[in-house]
């Protein structure tokens, strides 16, 4: 029987190392002149003008025709993984002996998890290996599994079916990439353009993805924290704001520190942020699958998902609303002789002074933009998706890079519609409660501004909000991926 490892990535991966390709050819019934002419024949599919090799553009035009998602990059780190001396091209030799090694991973993998050793993987025996591997799969998904795998349809999986399902997949054979492959290649609903992608509550390793979207926030955050600095110091601006003043004085005020003041509570209340959010999207989904009569349903639909995140987030800020504030105040704080007060000191302050309810406010308008931003965004999102695939792409799949200028635009309409929320917000929690020229709620800063400073007053610090928005995606995708490919979760 197979042993549960420590990292969760394969609870198998050790068993049957004796294994030798006798025994590979043996299982498949097949002589070594046979199998040869079968790797020739896979090479020949894909050197379609008999050139003798294989190149980028060849490996992903076969792997298209035969269905392989092309916005997971296996086209490329299967041209890396087979191309042994780095010449940007695939030899035959190189392709077979990359066949040789596939083959014999993927058969020590098909005799752990075949532990009646009968030469075939029952569905039970398929489900406990992704149990032993951290993965939490239903009766749906694992016939699913079974019946994309199994060719001939006697819901028993041969290691010849095993073999050809897996055997242009370039990474690791273990069970829980095997699981995400199975997700990719089958389009198992995984979430699309959710807030919280559909498949990571499947794993108990979850929390990998929560340090992977943690640490590629956090990341992004104080990398972009100047521009968030300036956006916030000229929202709150009553006269006329303009930006290289206000730049002048962050400068004067504290140097190039100045520029991160608050950036500390924005990476701390990243983790605890997520994770309310995440475990909250999931409850809500089961409880929006449970309305609908139907507990096990796992798809529940572009406006379910929509729902259920923008709740999600809701609760997440109104859990993490007081950390926000005292970093508002923090940004917009006078200092005198360039002494910062700490956080401790005036997150009491604000207590004393001002009593709990001032950890608040502003939590409203906050809210209220919560819904419609993520509307906004995913609407112009899957519009400017499907513009470029029908202008630009010519009905391609788009790529990582268009998936990123599409994400770019439609987070920054979003952001700007929803801006004078952000406004009202952000003055709401620089201005200290129970002083004569507080606001008296969110329709008294709507006033005001309107009454002094017109409807730009609404916009001001808009510029560096969406200056932020390019370096701020483009951060948080790469070390994102980064971050997923280090604690194994490609």
């Amino acid at each position: 029987m197979a042993t549960q490892q420590s990292n969760g990535s394969n609870p198998v991966k050790k068993a049957g190392t004796s294994v030798t390709m006798e025994h590979v050819l043996l299982a498949l019934g097949e002589s070594k002149e046979e199998r040869e002419q079968r790797i020739r024949a896979l090479f020949n599919f894909f050197d379609v003008n008999n050139s003798g090799y294989l190149d980028y553009a060849k490996i992903e035009a076969g792997l298209s025709s035969l269905n392989i998602p092309s916005e997971y990059k296996y086209a490329r780190d299967l041209l890396n993984v087979c191309d042994s001396n780095q010449d940007g091209r695939v030899e035959y030799q190189e392709f077979r002996r990359y066949m040789d090694d596939k083959e014999l991973e993927l058969y020590r993998i098909f005799q752990a998890i075949d532990v009646e050793h009968n030469g075939g993987i029952l569905p039970e025996e398929l489900y406990h290996a992704l149990v032993k591997a951290g993965i939490e799969i239903d009766d749906e998904e694992l016939a699913t599994f079974v019946e994309r795998v199994d060719k001939d349809n006697n819901g028993v999986i041969t290691f010849e079916e095993w073999r050809d399902f897996l055997l242009l997949y370039p990474h690791e054979a273990t069970m829980e990439n095997i699981y995400h492959y199975l997700e990719r290649v089958c389009l198992v609903d995984i979430g699309e353009q959710a807030a919280i992608p559909e498949g990571i509550s499947k794993h108990v390793h979850a929390n990998r993805y929560l340090i992977s979207g943690g640490v590629a926030g956090a990341t992004s955050r104080t990398a972009t924290a100047p521009l968030d600095r300036l956006k916030v110091v000229l929202q709150v601006q009553t006269t006329r704001a303009h930006i290289m003043p206000a730049i002048r004085d962050i400068w004067r005020d504290g140097g190039i520190s100045g520029f991160f003041r608050g950036n500390g509570l924005n990476v701390i209340k990243v983790a605890p942020e997520s994770a309310i959010k995440f475990y909250t999207y999931e409850r809500l989904k089961k409880l929006i699958a449970k309305v609908e009569g139907d507990e096990e349903k796992t798809n529940i639909g572009a406006s379910g998902r929509l729902f259920a995140g923008g709740l999600a987030g809701a609760v997440a800020q109104t859990a993490i609303y007081p950390m926000d504030l005292v970093k508002t105040r923090l940004q917009t704080y006078v200092c005198e002789g360039g002494k910062v007060p700490k956080i401790g000191a005036m997150s009491r302050d604000i207590l004393v002074q001002e009593g709990p309810r001032a950890f608040y406010r502003g939590l409203v308008p906050s809210l209220l933009g919560i819904i419609p931003y993520a509307g906004i965004d995913l609407a112009a999102y899957e519009s400017f998706k499907e513009m470029s695939k029908k202008y630009i792409l010519h009905d391609s799949e788009p790529g990582p890079l268009v998936q990123l200028g599409c994400g770019t635009f439609s987070g920054a309409l979003g952001a700007t519609c929803v801006y004078p929320l952000q406004v009202v917000r952000t003055r709401m929690q620089a201005q200290r409660m129970n002083t004569e020229s507080a606001y008296t709620g969110m329709s008294d800063v709507f006033k005001r501004t309107f009454k002094s400073e017109g409807l730009r007053g609404f916009y001001k610090g808009l510029f560096p909000n969406l200056l932020k928005v390019v370096p701020s995606a483009s951060i948080t995708y790469m070390v994102y991926e980064a971050m997923k490919k280090s604690l194994e979760l490609e």
